[in-house]
Order: C-alpha cells, then structure tokens, then sequence
C-alpha cells in the first residue's frame, strides 16, 4: 500500500496552547484507534524546549505533527520544524490575538514555500469573532484557510486531518537528523526525516566527515510500537543505530550531498562540578545542542564546560539536574578572539592579554503600534547604528550589541520597561576591540589563581567591591594579610588586613608586664617565621563567598 506522507509543525507565539493542542492532537488518536500513549519525548518544567513528534496513520495517510518551542532561545528548533514540515499550522489565541512572533512565524514559513493554515485556538471563551477575521485577513490574507477550534476541549480537530500532499520518488538516500537521545532500553535513538530515497534495516549511511550509522531498527512515532523493514519517503522515523552519533553534521547520505543547514551557535558557556556526573552524561546524550568537554579544578574535582543557546536553555537545564544531584556552577563565560605573542586563538579569558569581544547583529520584530515607544527607549542607551524595515505590520529595528550585555538579561530588562512583547534573534557579526580587563589578586606577595577575575566597567569600583568581600571573608586571622590587585604588571590597589590582636597586658601588674613584653617579642619572632614560610590555602567555603554571582545548587 502506498502512503501520503504529511509533516506538519505547530507554530505559534509563547504560551498561545501549541503543546495543549498537541495533546489534543494526541488523544483524538487514542481514541480514533484505542492506543496508550508511549512516546520518547515530554515536557520539561512546563516549556517547550525540543520538537515533540507524534505520528498518526489515518485511512491511506501518515501524519506527523512537530510541537515546536516557542521561546527565542530555542528559534533554532522553528527553523528546523518549518524546513522539514509540508505545512504550518499557525495558531492564533483568540484572546490574546495576533502578536509579533506569529507573525515572524507566518512570513518564515512563506519565505520557505510551505502550504500554510491559520488555527483560531480558544474559541470557547465565547469572544466576538469579528475583529479577529479582520485582521487575520489584512495580515495573512485569503489565500490561507482557516480552522477553529477548542485545543482544551477538543473541538473541530477531525477536520485537521483531511489534507492533500504527492511524494516524489528519488533514487539517491539522504536522511537530515532532526534530534539524537538515548534510551535506557532500546539504547541508541536517532529521529530522522527521509529527504530522498527508502532506506532498508542494515542499511550503513555517511555524512561528510565520514562518520557512519548502521541502522539496525526503522520505526515511526505512533503511540504503540510499530518498527518496519524501510522507510517512506518524506515522512519521519527514529532509526535504533549501534555506534554513538557525532553530532557535527545533520545529514547522512549513501552517495552524494547536495543540501546545507547551519548548525545552532553555541554562545554562552558554564563550567559545572557534579558530586555524581552519571544524570549529566544521560541528559547530555538526549540534548545534543549542548556542547561540553571535561574539566578538572583543584579545589571542585572533576567537571565540565557545557555551552547553551542562551540563558533560558542554561537555566532548564540546570534545574533538571538539580532534581537528580547537587552541583556547583561559575558564573557565564563568553569566549573572546585573543591575541598573544602574534598568535590567534579563540577562548574565554584565562590570563591577561589583548581581547576581541563578539559583536552581534541583533534584529528585533515589532508591531506598528509599538515602535515610538521602544525607538525612544534604545535612543536612551545611546545606540548609534540604526537601521529600520518596515515589513507590512512589521517593523525591523537591527542594531549592534556585545554578547557581553546581551546575556546580562539586557532583552529582559527591556521588556520590562517597555511592557509589551518583542521578538528577536541575533547572530554575529564581527569582533571589536574588547575593554575588558582581567584581574589578577596578590595575597601576602603571592598569585592566588582562584581569585582571579574580570572588570567589565570601572576598574576602580571592581576591586573596591571585591577587596570587601575579601575583608569580610579573611577577618580574625593570625597574622597579617596584604591584598594587591595587579593589572597588566602594574598594581592599582593594596591593602592590608591586620590580624586579630588582644592587649594582653591591661590587667597585670608589676613582673607579670615584663614576663608578658618577653613573651610577645618571641611570638612577634615566631609569625615572622611564618608570615616568610607560608603557603596561602583557602578553605572551599571562602572560595565561594568571594566567587561573584556564584549559583549554588546544594
């Protein structure tokens, strides 16, 4: 029997009931043909992070439904689910109308040739109708149908499923990897969309680094579990491989490549020290957009790098293994082009040297009505480099801005002053001369490695505040400390911290002064002895009050 293969992608603005409609989605199948629902993937802290598949065989037809994410952080998963799909479901709440991000969606998936239908989601909450087709005719026009429906309650989802689509037959086998994840018992899972050709059980594929998969099992997403001897041509499965995928390439072909995506950038990185790392390794074979290598520390043992796509990935991430174990993270790094000794290289701040800082082009979408009010807002920040398009009700302010600010929350403490929704995506545009300046703490003459750190605004008030937070942590001591703040070889503050002293000789009298004068000078003798034979060892508790916007998870 020959199948019609749909691929549809459920797109929308935050929080507008993509991942509810999904579900309903899901059940109206559980019902149609009475099965449990068993599938790989699910809902993280109530977001969606990944593209969730669910696949439905319905008369002569395949259908395949993708669950996109709506946050920015994760744009990299709607591009991907709108390249693969046939056709873009585009839901719109009823109550909160049309925003810019469903309109982003809209133009995206235009701009991509894929058949587009507009879902009115919510219509149980009885609102007037009228207002709503009018501007969804002024910004998608006629062309597109319309279907309304109740994701809550499951209303008018069975006309959904009456679509027409034709599958070209190829020769060639290629296969693009949608996603990677591991499973405690079918082991190694890769999911998959057929771009060209049918691919049999056995069968070995190779990207263009040579790296090859066997595929031992064919399978597709329906809720019971169904395996085949090959696959159809556009549709999506999970393919069980033995080896490990390497993910540095998205597609896998059997002769010749034609086709190129780009791989989502890494831009922000943490390192983490774990008591236990074997939930750290399982999560990181089911999320391959995170990048990580081993790292050692002498005072945290064994850990990692990891690198996210941006706050919001870093933050889920952290919160599920903090379910699972207790870890430490440092603060964000970003990585600099560095120059050292007419050497480049690439890496996030270690020691002190000249620094590049990465400069992105920042785009931010807009509704007309908003634009005067946020224009003004960025005119206040003293950005120079203007340049707006105007796209139907869209408008396109692009700008330049280090990644330094704008992983400082800069995005959300614009929202927060401006008190309506923005959608934006940046990506970089080139290096510039960094004022940043690394930080190098002397104790008692000698370089503590643990305390070095970097000065991002005024040098000045950067070591006035850390050298509090030393004075607070180094109190009551025996001896004398002396601070110094050392940049490139000069030293710009020192100070000293006098230890803890008792006036022994208040209440004596008479012979008991002099015995006690003599016994101060040989102890005065003693902590010269050891203020010259020393070794400066911080206990971990003081490491990491000094570390700053330290993030503990135990």
């Amino acid at each position: 029997m020959i199948y019609n293969v749909f691929n549809i992608s459920i797109i929308a603005h935050v929080d507008y009931g993509k991942t509810t409609f999904f579900n309903s989605l899901i059940n109206f199948c559980k019902n149609y043909k009475k099965f449990n629902k068993n599938f790989f993937f699910i809902n993280n802290n109530k977001y969606t992070i990944k593209n969730n598949l669910f696949s439905f065989i319905f008369l002569n037809k395949i259908i395949n439904f993708i669950d996109c994410p709506g946050h920015f952080d994760f744009i990299f998963e709607i591009y991907k689910s709108i390249y693969l799909s046939d056709f873009c479901f585009i839901l719109i709440d009823l109550k909160k109308k049309i925003e810019v991000q469903t309109l982003f969606c809209f133009n995206l998936s235009k701009k991509l040739n894929k058949k587009i239908f507009i879902i009115i989601n919510k219509i149980d909450v009885f609102l007037k109708f009228e207002n709503i087709k009018k501007k969804i005719l002024k910004n998608f026009g006629l062309k597109n149908k319309i279907f309304y429906i109740s994701a809550k309650y499951s209303l008018g989802i069975f006309k959904i499923f009456f679509l027409n689509n034709k599958n070209i037959i190829y020769k060639n086998k290629i296969i693009f990897v949608i996603d990677f994840l591991f499973h405690f018992i079918l082991g190694y899972v890769l999911i998959i969309k057929v771009i060209k050709g049918e691919i049999y059980l056995l069968d070995y594929l190779k990207n263009k680094y040579d790296n090859f998969i066997k595929i031992i099992k064919i399978g597709i997403f329906i809720p019971k579990s169904f395996f085949l001897k090959k696959t159809f041509l556009n549709c999506i499965h999970f393919f069980l491989i033995k080896n490990k995928f390497i993910n540095n390439n998205y597609f896998f072909f059997d002769k010749v490549l034609f086709y190129n995506f780009k791989k989502p950038i890494i831009l922000i990185y943490f390192d983490i020290f774990l008591e236990n790392d074997f939930f750290l390794l399982k999560l990181l074979e089911n999320d391959f957009s995170i990048n990580y290598k081993k790292k050692n520390s002498k005072l945290f043992g064994k850990g990692y790098s990891l690198g996210f796509l941006g706050n919001f990935h870093s933050f889920i991430t952290f919160k599920k293994i903090s379910i699972l174990t207790k870890f430490y993270v440092t603060d964000c790094k970003i990585y600099y082009l560095i120059k050292e000794k007419n050497n480049w290289y690439f890496n996030y701040i270690e020691k002190d040297n000249i620094y590049y800082e990465q400069i992105m082009k920042t785009k931010i979408y807009i509704l007309k009505k908003n634009f005067f009010k946020i224009f003004k807002y960025l005119l206040s920040l003293n950005f120079s480099k203007f340049k707006i398009i105007n796209n139907n009700d869209i408008i396109i302010i692009i700008f330049y801005l280090k990644l330094n600010i704008i992983i400082n929350n800069f995005f959300i403490e614009l929202q927060k002053n401006i008190n309506f929704f923005i959608f934006y995506e940046f990506f970089f545009h080139h290096f510039f001369l960094s004022n940043v300046k690394f930080i190098s703490v002397l104790i008692n003459n000698k370089i503590i490695n643990e305390l070095n750190f970097i000065s991002i605004n005024n040098l000045k008030n950067s070591i006035f505040f850390f050298y509090n937070k030393l004075k607070k942590n180094f109190k009551n001591k025996i001896i004398d400390i002396k601070i110094q703040f050392l940049h490139k070889n000069k030293i710009f503050f020192t100070k000293k911290i006098n230890c803890y002293k008792k006036n022994v000789i208040d209440k004596c009298y008479g012979g008991d002064i002099s015995r006690k004068l003599k016994l101060l000078k040989k102890q005065n003798i003693g902590k010269l002895k050891l203020l010259k034979k020393q070794n400066i060892i911080l206990e971990k508790n003081i490491l990491l009050n000094l570390m700053k916007n330290e993030k503990s998870y135990l």
